[in-house]
């Protein structure tokens, strides 16, 4: 798998727009889009970092495509990903989320 398609993965993953993604790591849309088209084949380690930082994502994995993908045990990466998926569900999705939610507390 290609860095443009390891990014365009973790876009999909993440509900987020090119734009969205761009802004959030402070690079333009037009640099995200030329990695997703394979037009560029490296990208930083401060870069990858920052995306590992943000998303959750490995940076040895987003920039070899080895390794784990995910990095494991980051409670900000988590709740980060869990508001993301949230923010894109719908009313009845949420409500069905909470009623599951409530029900783990319950679990003792």
């Amino acid at each position: 798998m290609t860095l443009g398609k390891r990014i365009q993965n973790i876009l999909i993953e993440c509900s987020l727009r090119q734009i969205d993604f761009a802004d959030t790591l402070g690079i333009s849309a037009s640099y995200v889009n030329l990695l997703i088209n394979d037009k560029k084949d490296n990208i930083s380690d401060p870069l990858a970092k920052l995306i590992e930082e943000t998303y959750g994502y490995s940076a040895q994995w987003l920039k070899s495509g080895v390794g784990e993908k995910m990095v494991a045990g980051n409670i900000q990466t988590n709740r980060d990903e869990i508001l993301r998926i949230v923010n894109n569900m719908s009313h009845s999705e949420i409500k069905a989320t909470l009623a599951f939610i409530k029900t783990l507390k319950s679990i003792k």
